[in-house]
């Protein structure tokens, strides 16, 4: 079988003006709410920034995993994997925001009395690993990890396409498993340092591991929606069978299981053990409005997507499937809400509307770079040996 060759993506150009032009907008409206409130507009846009920050780490992972295992039947897909993954140094500009106005999220940056003689001791106590020279050394380490291993994925394979050299697919698939330790722990230490931290003295050993679930669930669901959307194009959607979508509707089922085992078992721990600094985090959420959002969260992210994904044909069928991992993008969205704001702001339920802007913000300037990347490319990896065997994938 002689896979056809798509044309280079030159298209895309109206939709990339229109991100850009949303993603400056929604910045923009963020900033003029720190006006108002600076804190409620931080706490907003920590939520945009994380949301689409986790997609596109989830993408890059996904990615490091295929090249690990060596499978040939997500080829077809991979360079939308690539652009996801490739984008990642954008999120250093994003960054920016963040670092200046962390005394505003982060309780250890400038500790005032009000928190009290119990938090102040533990605040002082973890001194040592939460300071400021020693969180910026660390952020410049994740981006670096994510920005070097995301580039050079990218960048061997669209040297590839044009040399149909096979030393590139062993490259990538060296630098895909032996990064995902790197991967795995800058990825760990980032929700630790950007999400986990802004309670004072809250602390669970599986909170990495239930951030990374959603990301990776996110990641997934990208992708679904992505194939679906270009079915009718000449872009990598083109070339997915039912069989693609079969399996990646396989792996988003195993993630919502994974996820919701995570959560419960972290749930279960803090709950039996009855400490009161680490009861306190779900005290928070299963009060007032808070219990509301955590049994959407249940249901949502969770019983629904568990009986409908149980679905062989469902798994196999481009238009329910993006339906359902459309859904599951929206409660990754709430998911994110659900471990930011009640920590920020414990004594009622408060979801600024910078949140929603600062989501608009981000995601557009994610997705123009995702187009500016794209454009000018093949969506798919054209010389990539296995790419005859990833169109020839069929349903189990």
């Amino acid at each position: 079988m002689t896979p056809p060759v798509l044309p280079r993506f030159e298209g895309g150009q109206r939709a990339l003006t229109i991100s850009a032009a949303l993603g400056v907008l929604g910045l923009a409206a963020t900033a003029v709410g720190a006006f108002l409130d600076v804190r409620h507009a931080l706490a907003g846009y920590l939520f945009g920034f994380t949301y689409w920050l986790g997609l596109s780490l989830g993408a890059l992972l996904l990615l490091a995993t295929f090249h690990a295992s060596k499978a040939r039947w997500p080829v077809v897909l991979r360079r939308a994997l690539e652009v996801a993954g490739a984008i990642a140094p954008l999120f250093v500009l994003l960054f920016v925001p963040l670092l200046l106005g962390m005394r505003h999220l982060f309780p250890w940056v400038a500790p005032t009395a009000d928190l009290g003689e119990h938090t102040l001791h533990v605040l002082d106590h973890r001194r040592v690993y939460n300071n400021m020279p020693f969180f910026l050394v660390r952020a410049v380490l994740y981006f670096v990890t994510w920005s070097v291993v995301g580039s050079l994925l990218y960048r061997w394979s669209v040297q590839q396409d044009t040399t149909g050299d096979v030393r590139w697919t062993l490259w990538q698939r060296r630098l895909g498993g032996g990064s995902l330790p790197a991967l795995g722990l800058t990825f760990s230490f980032m929700t630790l340092d950007w999400m986990m931290s802004l309670d004072a003295t809250w602390e669970s050993s599986i909170y990495a591991a239930y951030v990374f679930s959603g990301a990776f669930v996110g990641g997934l669901a990208l992708m679904i929606v992505l194939g679906a959307a270009t079915r009718d194009t000449r872009h990598f959607g083109s070339l997915l069978s039912p069989g693609h979508y079969h399996r990646l509707g396989t792996l988003l089922f195993a993630f919502v299981c994974f996820w919701a085992y995570i959560g419960y078992s972290q749930f279960m721990l803090i709950w039996v053990a009855g400490i009161p600094e680490e009861v306190t985090w779900y005290r928070v959420r299963l009060d007032d409005g808070w219990a509301v959002v955590s049994l959407v969260l249940l249901l949502g992210h969770f019983v629904i997507p568990f009986g409908l994904l149980l679905s062989r044909q469902l798994k196999a069928r481009p238009r329910p499937l993006a339906v359902v991992s459309l859904w599951m993008l929206l409660m990754h969205a709430v998911d994110v809400a659900w471990l930011l704001f009640p920590s920020l702001f414990p004594e009622h339920v408060v979801i600024p509307w910078t949140a929603f802007t600062a989501w608009v913000g981000v995601g557009g300037l994610s997705m123009a770079a995702a187009l500016w990347l794209s454009r000018g490319g093949y969506p798919v990896p054209v010389s990539d040996p296995y790419l005859v065997h990833s169109l020839q994938v069929r349903p189990p």
